[in-house]
This record gives structure tokens, C-alpha cells and sequence, in this order.
């Protein structure tokens, strides 16, 4: 891990930046992020609002923090009103008066605001246009997990590569249990059929097909998402069954969700933010690989599997399947899914009946 060399008399005001809007990478980035506002008295840390309750059951008590107004900026908003909500927020962000600025995720918008916040020293990885965003540019770890990737740029890093763990919230147990309408928390299997990309997503019918294999099983599959796509996977999922499955699409809120995959079985779901969440909660978790790299992005938690049918062709892009249908993803079957989930402890053992003499 690369670090300034600072005076020791000197202790330095640090601008953590990591407005990322993306949930599985705030969660990767949470250790990290701690280890920074721990070593620094004078710290502040700028997350995405979205995620505050996230954020107060890692870092529970933590008060050093900024919200960069991510959906208050959305083009839903007249123009005035996000230009009035943008500047209002880096001035708050520039009374801190930061000496020092780190950006371990760089995107643009956390680019931008190292430029804007007023920094003398601000850092970040090389990327277009580097010299106008930061003053000293590190170059990450760019061959393995994006942990590590991370932990070449925090100042200091995390000691291991592991999630935060999240607190409970009392208030979201009783939410959820309500939710759930009497249904046994202890036999959930949450499914999260939906991602942020199309080439993420396993088949709709093949999710359908795992449902009832987990009912007959003595599991409840509960789905899970938010948002008009996750809302039209659902949708597919359900016309390929006969008896629908408990849809909590849209209906929680972030603590909630935590707490429905705390008191849950297992996790079964595509390469997206609520993989690393269920990880991060501690329960079992199927996580459906496609062109995605698993060596970047699987789940931190030795009780997470990651399945592939076949590793991609040396010409396939994300976006672009050489192969066709991307089989990688969908030829994953349902058995194997039922086999990892078996493996994990996760499918209910039958009980032995006694035999009455």
C-alpha cells in the first residue's frame, strides 16, 4: 500500500470520497473506509444518501459523515434545483477545509469533487485527464479483488478482506416479520432474479424452476428487488409458475432488506449489489456468475459458492457474447444451484419418522 509520507507533528484533515452509487462496491469499500476514519481524527466521509441506514449499521455511532445527494441530482429535478442542491453541497463539503483528499473508487463525479473541494493534496487512481482531478496518482492493484484494488489506495487499509459486519435494527425485525405474513423467517430463501446489466441476469424460467424445487424442499423463496427492471424479471419469473412466490419487490426499505437476509436461510441470486449484501449478513449465498469476473467481484464470505458453467472465450466482452446466450451464465442448471444450496447447509434435512410399534 502506497501512503504520503507526512510530519509527524502534523495531522493532517483527510476527505474520504466515495460517493458511489453502486452498493456492492461501498460494501467491499466499508473496511477500508473505517481503517481511514479510525487513523485520522480530523476525517470526513461522503457516501451516497442512499445508503445511510447501510452505513449507520456498519459504522454504528459515526458521525463524521457527508451525503453526496445522488437522487436529489437525478434528472427528474428541474435543472435549477439541482444546480442549487449540487453547489449547496460542496460548500458544506468545502467548510471542512480538507489539507488531504482520497478517492479509492475514481469515477467522475468523485473526481470532480477532489477538484472541487478545495485540497492541496488530493489523490487517486490514473485515469483521463488525471492531473486535473488529483495531485498524486497511485496506481491500484488492478490483478485481483477490487479489495485489494481499494486497499492500494486507502490511507491506511483494512488488515483483512472481509465485510464489515452489520448491526441489528429491532425496528425493520418487526417490519419484516409483518411482511412476511406469518411465513417462517428461519426457511426464507431470498432470490434476487434481477442486476444492473441484462448479461447479468440468469433465465426467468430457470429462477421459476428453482422455486418450486425450494418449496418442495421445505424452503419459502422470498424475491427481492427495486426498480422497473427488477419489477419485469419478477414479473417473467412469476408467468412460469402456478403458485406465485412472495414478492417484496419495492416494499423494503435498505434495514429491512438487512434484516430479512439476517434471519434467512440462504441467498440465491445474480452478480449485483444484493449478492455482496446477503455475504456481508453472514448467511449462505449461490452467487450465479456470467461474463462477469468472479476474481474481482465474488463475495468476501467463505460461505458464498460462485457458479459458471464455463469460463468465457478469450474474445467475449461483457457486452458482447462470442458464444451466443452467454452459456456461461445460462447453462447453469437448477440442480447444480439445489447441490450448492444442499452443500451449504441450507435445504432442510428431513426428519426421520418413528415407526410406531
Amino acid at each position: 500500500v502506497q501512503t504520503c509520507a507526512l510530519p509527524i507533528c502534523f495531522m493532517p484533515r483527510l476527505l474520504i470520497l466515495f460517493p458511489c452509487s453502486h452498493l456492492g462496491n461501498l460494501l467491499i469499500a466499508l473496511p477500508h473506509l473505517r481503517a481511514m476514519l479510525c487513523a485520522h481524527t480530523d476525517a470526513l466521509l461522503v457516501v451516497d444518501e442512499r445508503y445511510q441506514a447501510l452505513v449507520a449499521q456498519s459504522l454504528p455511532g459515526e458521525q463524521r459523515l457527508l451525503f453526496y445527494p445522488e437522487q436529489a441530482l437525478s434528472r427528474s429535478q428541474s435543472l435549477w434545483k439541482r444546480i442549487r442542491r449540487y453547489l449547496a453541497f460542496v460548500r458544506a463539503m468545502r467548510r471542512f477545509k480538507a489539507d488531504i483528499s482520497v478517492d479509492i473508487e475514481g469515477e467522475q463525479k468523485s473526481a470532480t469533487l477532489s477538484r472541487l473541494c478545495g485540497a492541496a493534496t488530493r489523490i487517486g487512481p490514473p485515469r483521463r485527464h488525471g492531473r486535473w482531478f488529483y495531485s498524486l496518482s497511485l496506481e491500484p492493484d488492478w490483478q485481483g479483488h477490487r479489495w485489494h484494488s481499494y486497499a492500494s489506495l486507502s490511507q491506511p487499509a483494512a488488515p483483512s478482506a472481509r465485510y464489515l459486519p452489520l448491526a441489528d435494527c429491532p425496528g425493520s425485525d418487526a417490519a419484516v416479520r409483518n411482511l412476511l405474513s406469518g411465513q417462517a423467517e428461519n426457511t426464507c430463501l431470498v432470490v434476487h432474479v434481477g442486476a444492473t446489466k441484462t448479461y447479468k441476469m440468469w433465465h426467468p424460467e430457470q429462477f421459476a424452476s428453482l422455486c418450486q424445487r425450494a418449496r418442495r424442499a421445505g424452503l419459502t423463496p422470498v424475491l427481492i428487488g427495486a426498480g422497473h427492471k427488477d419489477r419485469m424479471q419478477i414479473a417473467r419469473v412469476q408467468s412460469f409458475l402456478c403458485e406465485p412466490v412472495l414478492d417484496l419487490c419495492d416494499q423494503l426499505t435498505l434495514s429491512e432488506l438487512i434484516s430479512l437476509l439476517q434471519h434467512s436461510q440462504g441467498y440465491v441470486g445474480n452478480d449485483s449489489g444484493p449478492m455482496h449484501l446477503a455475504a456481508a449478513c453472514g448467511i449462505p449465498v449461490v452467487a450465479l456468475f456470467g461474463p462477469t469476473d468472479e476474481h474481482i467481484w465474488h463475495p468476501l464470505s467463505d460461505q458464498a459458492r460462485v457458479l459458471r458453467w464455463q469460463p468465457c472465450a478469450a474474445k467475449c466482452q461483457r457486452s458482447n457474447c462470442v458464444r451466443d446466450s452467454y452459456p456461461c451464465l445460462q447453462r447453469i442448471t437448477v440442480d447444480q444451484v439445489m447441490d450448492t444450496l444442499s452443500e451449504l447447509g441450507v435445504i432442510p434435512r428431513p426428519q426421520a419418522q418413528r415407526i410406531s410399534r
